[in-house]
């Protein structure tokens, strides 16, 4: 019954993707088939993430499982029917309003126009008088278009009367028309111009910084390389989904991805494992470099113990989507907010980026790596892996002897890998050759999968390949003689023409002078030692 579960385990592991489009080799790949242990497509050599292939639920299963017993429990979640830990993958959907025209709408002839001389002409219902014998000055009304009453106000009185319908203010009488009152603006009602509604674009990333608000989000995408934001349908996307294949390979973390471990071998990738989870493994923090330069002081009296799971002092997880702010309300946690300090970069908040000395400015969004410690910040293009420098996907780093790495190089840095199964070796005893380490059962040819130890073999594309296959799909053939040349044989090229570097062969098509180690000419395939064979030939 167990031989069943892992038959029908590695069964399902190879369908993932069965027959799926290579986007490289086109019409030429007959569709995805993986291999048994290379982890490529056994019809033309590509990797999984070169063909079309979604892999959102693997990868956030992968991703998971990574951060699977470890303080980022807020980025994962179980699932209820198998238990399996799944990366809560953060897609988000940006609404951007566009610059336009603000709305126009008309203005009521009766409203109060700046700089014009507009005056309340009294009625039945609403008047204002001057007392006896003061001099008439003209009252201006300023109407509002609401239902409150209207405000006016009487010069060198010092007093303010509110008009309301049908009732008069205090023991003011109306003013007769006989009293000079000043002249009135008529105001010509405006033409209604019709409104133009805003537009606004929806922008949907692949994945974003969780725990901040989308306002910081957008600002740290916009400083990414255009080329390299994960927005869906776009480069930047599939991007991003290659590097999550490329940097995080399941099969550093998980035995189970492995080809054929020892029990011992097994134990050994465990302890790898753990050892990365609680010394090495992180999540980057989108902050602002005057928050944290805030706290920097501090937290060199509090120490490493003041970090809490999301990297971000104080906090206590990572922040999901919907916890907007969280990237700076929790700073203040550590100390006093506001607090002055001063941190190893310098005064506080004149950080330096980590990576290219540049100074961090005020207002943008900088990354924060707890393991890093906080005298150090990352501008959002400069957080990339030291040995590919490559953006680390995700955030996701492994910080190891002052450097960051992405998953796939901190375990190269760690153990030798395997040139034939992209696996870590943990056996001690491998093989090493052509610059490469093997497993000893996987130096092997790239086309038949037959060993090599002890066999010829030609190194083509950087793969070894056996000799009957070289002969039969990689060598050139000869222009004189129509044989393939044997890889151990002497050769001469000319451009895309070969020969055999035997009189025979190499010889003048015109009088079958021997032309090795002599000046030749060549024309349309022919070699002619001079110029005498050339015109006979071209007479003939």
């Amino acid at each position: 019954m167990e031989i069943e579960k892992e038959v029908k385990k590695i069964t399902l592991g190879h369908e993932i993707g069965a027959g799926a489009a290579c986007l490289k080799c086109k019409d030429k790949c007959e569709g995805f088939e993986l291999h048994f242990w290379r982890k490529i497509c056994r019809n033309c050599k590509c990797g999984v993430e070169d063909h079309d292939v979604q892999l959102e639920n693997e990868e956030n299963k992968k991703v998971g499982k990574l951060f699977e017993d470890t303080k980022y429990t807020g980025l994962i979640a179980k699932l209820k029917r198998d238990g399996i830990p799944s990366y809560r993958g953060n897609q988000v959907t940006i609404c951007i309003p566009d610059a336009t025209i603000s709305t126009a709408s008309p203005v009521p002839a009766a409203s109060f126009i700046p700089g014009s001389s507009q005056s309340s002409i009294p009625s039945a219902h609403s008047a204002h008088s001057q007392p006896a014998g003061a001099t008439a000055a003209p009252a201006t009304a300023i109407h509002s278009p609401s239902a409150a009453p209207a405000i006016s106000r009487t010069p060198g009185t010092g007093r303010t009367a509110a008009s309301v319908p049908g009732h008069s203010v205090g023991s003011s009488a109306a003013i007769p028309t006989k009293v000079p009152i000043a002249a009135t603006t008529v105001v010509p009602a405006p033409t209604p111009v019709p409104a133009k509604t805003d537009v606004v674009k929806s922008v949907t990333y692949e994945w974003a910084p969780p725990g901040v608000n989308q306002s910081l989000a957008l600002q740290y995408m916009e400083l990414l390389p255009p080329a390299r934001r994960p927005i869906a349908g776009t480069a930047g996307a599939d991007y991003r989904k290659k590097q999550m294949a490329k940097q995080l390979p399941d099969h550093d973390q998980d035995p189970e991805r492995c080809h054929e471990l020892s029990p011992d071998e097994v134990k050994q990738m465990q302890q790898y494992v753990r050892k990365y989870k609680d010394e090495a493994l992180g999540v980057g923090d989108i902050t602002l470099p005057e928050e944290m330069g805030q706290q920097a002081g501090m937290a060199g009296e509090r120490g490493p113990q003041g970090l809490g799971a999301g990297g971000k002092p104080g906090a206590g997880t990572i922040g999901t989507p919907g916890d907007k702010g969280d990237a700076i309300a929790t700073m203040g946690k550590v100390g006093t907010p506001g607090a002055a300090g001063t941190s190893p970069a310098g005064p506080v908040g004149n950080f330096s980026c980590h990576r290219c000395q540049l100074p961090m400015k005020k207002g943008e969004p900088a990354v924060y790596a707890e393991r890093a410690g906080y005298d150090k910040l990352w501008h959002p293009a400069c957080f990339v892996c030291y040995t590919c420098t490559e953006l680390l996907v995700d955030m996701i780093y492994f910080w190891k002897k002052g450097q960051l790495y992405c998953g796939r190089h901190y375990g190269d840095s760690e153990k030798p890998r395997c040139a034939g199964c992209d696996e870590l070796i943990f056996s001690n005893e491998y093989t090493q050759a052509e610059g490469h380490n093997w497993h000893l059962k996987h130096f092997c040819c790239f086309d038949c999968d037959c060993v090599l130890a002890g066999e010829t073999y030609v190194m083509e594309n950087e793969k070894p390949v056996c000799k009957p296959c070289y002969m039969k799909i990689h060598a050139v053939c000869c222009v004189a003689c129509q044989n393939p040349i044997e890889p151990e044989a002497q050769r001469v090229s000319y451009g895309e023409y070969h020969w055999h570097a035997e009189p025979q062969c190499f010889q003048c098509s015109c009088c079958s002078k021997c032309l090795v180690g002599q000046r030749f000419m060549a024309m349309q395939g022919m070699l002619l030692c001079s110029v005498e064979c050339k015109k006979k030939i071209m007479a003939s």
